[in-house]
């Protein structure tokens, strides 16, 4: 009996869980579809999947789809049905209790199974617990599911790979990497991750390249090579891409690049079928040149060697060649920011202060009492004597100076020549302060040269430190020599060969230019060539070997530049000034209110220090008070700093533009093509807009900039660069470019303060030193409220060498100093994967 009562309460119990178990499960149904706003539809695209909650889809036996949160352990381990069904099988029959049947009277009965007992040894992840992100109808969200009724389970990282390769095919790069780097921040070693990656990478580089962003496509396979070296079609996208490289360095002549990137390409697949390709290429068009140098002779067969040689560095053969033809043709290349144009007897740009001594003579070398009693070498003049109170200078012209067509050697007539040639308006050489001061020229013999003054201006000697070119010559300095050609004659220790906007050519005359000996002179030079060539960046081409020499270093490179093995740093005597010129004949810049406004519109310390240096300036750069160098003859003691004051230059701008009628002011503003102009004329231009200048900017070389400023041309704003080595002698130019313009220019107009165009003319007919003095320091005091040019800052001014060449020193006058003692070693930029770069002995 007791078991029997024992055996009817196990059966109501068994009972009463079944009842609920269907419950249960009918609510888990009623419950689908309940997903959460954001990952409702996680196919709607990659915004929302990256944007939503984690979740998983189960997808359950009957169809029942469930979004519940990210289930664990991720992944669930493999799951048996078959195992699950025997294990079942052998539970219920060692279970006591068997089958029974239930039902109301009168109702078909219902047989009833009993749960199996639990067994010990089943894995209880065959049953998940799951949490819906969303409550059924009666607000349960937690449930243990057995895996037998799971269908399918979606991981939330399954899904997100899914949508990368979705966006891939859509070529949406940037959102497919982006559901892998949630992929890996959930789980790095996800599987299949590393494998979509790939595929992304793989796609977009390979994408890029065809977009012809060959530097993102490349950066991409790289990195793909790192993580799959073995991937499908990688290594020949590499090598297509790396071989296009390699031949658009070939045809613009950038060999060093070439062979760069033809290295990168043989570490990443050395035997592929591209690098020796590639290889055979470079070694062709090397073969080719050095072919070519064997068949020619002189400057082309060093020339053609050099040029084999950055190809192909490694050229066998070439090297020792290359030394050799050197030796007879000793070439000094040289970096310059601009060269001179037009080239001739003149000095109108610093391009042609460089070059011009090496190819004409001057009549004087300096001003000073050993030119004038003819001691200094190179000079034409054997003396120079003054009389009747400086009114008459007689000349003594040195015999012996050929002139390079080899019709004459130099004599008085050119010197004449070159002193009447000063006066005439339609003269390239025309001097408008020597056209005020030259009454005649008297050559009395081929030696002699008699110069009559109007007035005896405080430094007339100096009007003869120039250069002096033929008298046979036309108007431009050069001499026809055919129907067709037309030279450039000279009489220096150099001629030019080749003068363009690309090159200047000067190369050693072979008779150094006398009749015999150097009259008082030294030993010819031992370079036989120089080659100037502009450089948009100068330190980077001396470091690379494409020149030995650079004319300037821009500030913010000089302590990295000297820093650099195997290259040196010297420094010009004399610093620069930068400025801003004004042309006063348009005329809104003769307000002095304007031109206060733009200059208190210039943070000049902020600028230097952030932009053009790049720290701190140490002495002697600075911000410019004024027009003149610090601490030299022209710097007035007590001149107070310029200052910077934006809303005072918009109230200064304002009152201007009222003077002219409540205008809108708009000016151009023209600036030299050299680093530091390039550097700060943006934010000079940003700075005038502030204070309500319209400004336009336009840049210029600086040869072709200075030399029409000289000439009297119009302008408006024009950054200079000038170096002051006489006050007295310089102020005007300084203050008014056109200053020794022809009188057609009308080019003293320009000058933007009458006071200060006054003091100059004063200047002019000072006839003693201490009143001449007196009045540049006069101009510079008055310059910092007069503001006739809007002074920038002083900066010291630097040039640098390699050490294969031997003889310039660390400081100069200027860049040529002492040529005739250099000396220059053959040299070959050697890759520095190969062997170190190094110096060649003959």
């Amino acid at each position: 009996m007791a078991a029997s009562a024992k055996l009817a309460g196990q059966t109501v119990l068994s009972a009463l869980l079944m009842v609920v178990a269907i419950l249960t499960w009918s609510s888990l149904r009623s419950s689908r579809g309940q997903e959460p706003a954001e990952a409702i539809q996680p196919r709607a695209g990659a915004a929302d999947l990256l944007r939503a909650v984690p979740f998983d889809r189960i997808t359950l036996t009957d169809g029942t789809v469930l979004i519940v949160e990210p289930v664990s352990p991720r992944p669930l381990p493999v799951y048996s049905p078959a195992e699950e069904r025997a294990r079942r099988k052998r539970a219920i029959d060692n279970n006591p209790v068997k089958p029974f049947e239930i039902g109301r009277p009168g109702e078909p009965a219902r047989v009833v199974e009993p749960e199996p007992e639990t067994d010990p040894n089943e894995d209880p992840l065959n049953a998940v617990k799951i949490h819906l992100l969303q409550p059924g109808p009666n607000g349960v969200r937690d449930y243990r599911i057995k895996r037998a009724a799971i269908k399918t389970i979606e991981y939330f990282e399954d899904l997100l790979l899914k949508e990368a390769e979705r966006l891939l095919l859509a070529r949406d790069y940037a959102r497919a990497f982006e559901c892998c780097l949630r992929v890996r921040t959930r789980n790095p070693s996800w599987a299949g991750l590393d494998e979509q990656v790939n595929r992304v990478l793989f796609a977009e580089g390979s994408r890029a390249l065809l977009d012809g962003d060959a530097e993102r496509g490349l950066r991409l396979l790289r990195e793909l090579l790192d993580r799959k070296r073995d991937y499908p079609g990688l290594l020949d996208q590499l090598a297509a891409a790396y071989g296009k490289q390699i031949e658009r360095a070939i045809a613009m002549g950038l060999y060093p690049r070439g062979r760069r990137v033809l290295h990168e390409l043989e570490e990443m697949a050395p035997e592929h079928q591209t690098v020796r390709a590639m290889r055979a290429l470079f070694l062709a068009k090397a073969t080719q040149k050095r072919q070519e140098a064997e068949a020619a002779g002189g400057p082309a067969r060093l020339d053609a060697l050099v040029e084999a040689l950055r190809i192909w560095p490694a050229l066998e053969g070439a090297e020792a060649q290359y030394v050799q033809a050197f030796a007879a043709v000793p070439t000094l290349d040289v970096g310059v920011t601009d060269v001179a144009t037009p080239l001739g007897p003149w000095v109108h740009s610093p391009a042609d202060a460089r070059v011009t001594p090496l190819i004409y003579r001057p009549i004087l070398a300096g001003d000073d009492p050993d030119a004038r009693q003819g001691k200094s070498a190179g000079q034409l003049a054997a003396s120079v004597e003054t009389s009747d109170l400086a009114h008459r200078l007689l000349i003594r012209v040195r015999t012996g100076f050929l002139w390079s067509d080899g019709s004459r050697p130099a004599s008085a007539i050119d010197v004449a020549h070159a002193l009447i040639d000063r006066t005439d308006p339609h003269s390239l050489n025309y001097e408008a302060r020597w056209a005020d001061v030259l009454d005649r020229v008297v050559m009395p013999d081929e030696t002699r040269v008699e110069v009559r003054l109007h007035h005896a201006p405080l430094k007339a000697v100096a009007a003869l430190v120039g250069p002096v070119g033929p008298a046979h010559a036309g108007i431009d300095g050069k001499v026809a020599v055919s129907a067709r050609e037309r030279v450039l004659v000279s009489d220096g220790s150099y001629r030019c060969l080749e003068s363009s906007a690309e090159r200047t050519e000067l190369r050693l005359r072979e008779d150094s230019g006398t009749t015999g000996p150097p009259p008082g002179g030294p030993a010819p030079p031992r370079i036989r060539r120089i080659r100037e060539t502009p450089v948009a960046h100068g330190p980077a081409a001396l470091r690379r070997g494409d020149v030995t020499l650079i004319d300037h270093v821009p500030p913010n490179q000089v302590s990295s530049l000297a820093g650099t093995p195997g290259i040196r740093v010297g420094q010009y005597a004399q610093p620069v000034i930068h400025l801003i010129a004004l042309d006063a004949r348009n005329p809104v810049l003769r307000s002095r209110a304007l031109r206060r406004g733009l200059s208190y519109a210039v943070d000049r310390k902020a600028i230097l220090e952030d932009v053009v240096l790049e720290h701190s300036p140490q002495d002697p750069d600075a911000p410019a008070d004024g027009p003149f160098p610090k601490r030299s003859s022209g710097d007035a003691p007590g001149v107070k700093p310029l200052g910077f004051d934006m809303l005072l230059a918009r109230m200064l701008v304002a009152a201007a533009r009222k003077e002219q009628g409540g205008g809108r002011i708009r000016l151009t503003f023209e600036y030299p093509a050299i680093p530091e102009a390039r550097a700060v004329a943006d934010k000079l231009a940003e700075a005038f807009r502030i204070a309500g200048v319209e400004i336009v900017t336009a840049e210029l070389p600086e040869s072709r900039l200075e030399t029409e400023l000289r000439a009297g041309r119009r302008f408006e704003l024009a950054y200079r660069v000038v170096r002051c080595r006489d006050p007295i002698r310089e102020a005007g130019p300084i203050l008014c470019p056109g200053y020794d313009a022809p009188p057609q220019a009308d080019a003293l107009a320009s000058a933007a303060s009458p006071r200060i165009l006054q003091l100059l003319l004063e200047l002019e007919r000072a006839s003693d030193l201490p009143s001449a003095r007196e009045l540049v320091l006069q101009i510079d005091r008055e310059s910092r409220d007069e503001l006739p040019v809007i002074p920038l800052w002083q900066l010291v001014d630097h040039y640098a060498w390699r050490d294969r060449l031997r003889g310039p020193q660390p400081v100069a006058d200027h860049l040529y100093q002492g040529l005739e003692t250099w000396e220059v070693r053959p040299w070959i930029a050697k890759d520095p994967w190969d062997e170190p770069t190094k110096a060649l002995s003959p």
